[in-house]
């Protein structure tokens, strides 16, 4: 291991900050596979004869591939580092979007875009993107952890920007063909740039001259005295982590849900490619302000911002069940991405808040497990109701209801009794 940096160089040289830059990066790119399945879903669904329970059981078994891969994933950065895990999981995934430009019917895409791309591709970004955040910083984590995930907000309107226009000049075919080269080339960056911990350059957390500067209590941190470095293990036998499960579902279920059905929804209240576009390209951006405030989780209670954000994003899902008007269209995407946005970021850091750092990445990862067999089946459960009653009211209703429960657990829900031995380092 290199020497520990004076403390003039230290924060000079911190590596956490360019780290930060990078995984900004490719955060904010890779969700080109995630956001284009249901924007090319029209098209394909035409194209292949599959219909909208196929195409929504397609998208829920990429759901739970990549929730189910969490636990292997938090695993896998714990045995084999940050950087070995987000090169293998980009290259791998590339491969599964070149395989789906390639796709001729529902089993072919159920394995290569269902299977293949998710589990892999979990293994890329959206654990890894968190876990930097939770290993690099500590006095900044919220802070950094929004500012990561505000990428994926930013880069998903040019992603349906390019989408439609994909599609009025070429194929959907076509659009898998570049994701995939793009996974590529991120693969790369990965491995050129990303670094383990700041233990491994010679460097500490927030880029401090010495440990007691890290373990500096701040507003989000646990009171004096008081240890919240639970093991994984501890934390996942702790009432506020089933709670927090419940939470997961408030936001993560309408989410997924949308990515498959919104532009189906859309075109059946009828709005066109580049109307459809610029709606959803809105619920992306306005994301953007919900994760953002989702990083004042380092100064107020992120659970009550939990709260707050899963209000926001029931009250939009039940009105986007309305938006037949482009007003109702586009006033229930922005209460969605806002909070969406705010929630993604908030329930990480009461995570991370909860049972410190060490725990973080399985604990993480067992919550994105638990979460995926219900991912799995919303999508295509939503799609066989509309094909069996021609409309998304009941759906659409449930998953309301579902974010408005999360709402009230995450107002109600304490922190763990705190552990008593100090371990600042953990945290």
């Amino acid at each position: 291991m290199a020497p520990p940096l004076s403390s003039s160089s230290a924060v000079r040289h911190f590596y956490g900050w360019p780290l930060a830059v990078v995984v900004w990066l490719l955060y904010g790119l890779q969700v080109a596979g995630f956001y284009s399945w249901g924007f090319y879903l029209p098209e394909m669904s035409e194209e292949l004869g599959i219909s909208r329970a196929s195409g929504g059981l397609v998208f829920g078994v990429s759901l739970f591939c990549a929730g189910a891969a969490a636990p292997l994933v938090g695993m896998a950065i714990t045995r084999f580092g940050l950087r070995r895990v987000m090169t293998a999981g980009f290259a791998v995934s590339a491969f599964g979007y070149l395989a789906t430009s390639r796709a001729q019917g529902f089993w072919q895409l159920l394995v290569v875009y269902g299977i293949f791309t998710a589990g892999t591709h979990a293994f890329a970004a959206v654990l890894p993107t968190q876990t930097v955040a939770s290993i690099w910083f500590l006095r900044y984590r919220a802070r950094v952890l929004a500012g990561l995930l505000t990428a994926g907000g930013i880069a998903a309107p040019f992603i349906f920007w390019f989408d439609a226009w994909i599609l009025q000049t070429a194929t959907w075919r076509t659009g898998w063909v570049v994701i995939g080269i793009l996974n590529f080339v991120l693969a790369m960056i990965a491995y050129a740039f990303v670094r383990d911990s700041p233990e491994s350059l010679g460097q500490l957390r927030d880029g401090a001259a010495a440990e007691t500067e890290v373990a500096r209590p701040t507003a989000a941190s646990p009171p004096p005295g008081i240890d919240s470095g639970f093991t994984a293990r501890e934390a996942i036998r702790t009432p506020q982590f089933v709670l927090l499960l419940i939470c997961g579902l408030g936001y993560g279920l309408p989410w997924g849900v949308l990515g498959n059905h919104s532009r189906l929804h859309l075109q059946d209240l009828g709005f066109e490619i580049e109307a459809a576009a610029a709606i959803l390209s809105s619920m992306a951006l306005v994301s953007i302000v919900g994760r953002v405030t989702g990083g004042f989780g380092d100064f107020v209670s992120p659970s009550r911002l939990l709260g707050i954000a899963l209000i926001l994003e029931g009250s939009g899902t039940g009105l986007f069940l309305i938006a037949t008007t482009p007003g109702r269209a586009y006033a229930a995407v922005m209460l969605v991405g806002l909070g969406f946005g705010m929630a993604y970021i908030s329930q990480a850091a009461t995570l991370a808040r909860f049972f410190g750092r060490r725990a973080f990445a399985t604990t993480t990862g067992v919550r994105y497990f638990a979460g995926a067999f219900f991912f799995a089946f919303a999508p295509g459960l939503t799609g066989r109701l509309y094909d069996q009653t021609g409309s998304y009211t009941i759906p659409f209703l449930t998953l309301m209801t579902i974010s408005l429960v999360g709402a009230a657990v995450a107002f109600v829900m304490p922190p763990p009794a705190p552990r008593t031995i100090p371990s600042p380092e953990n945290r």
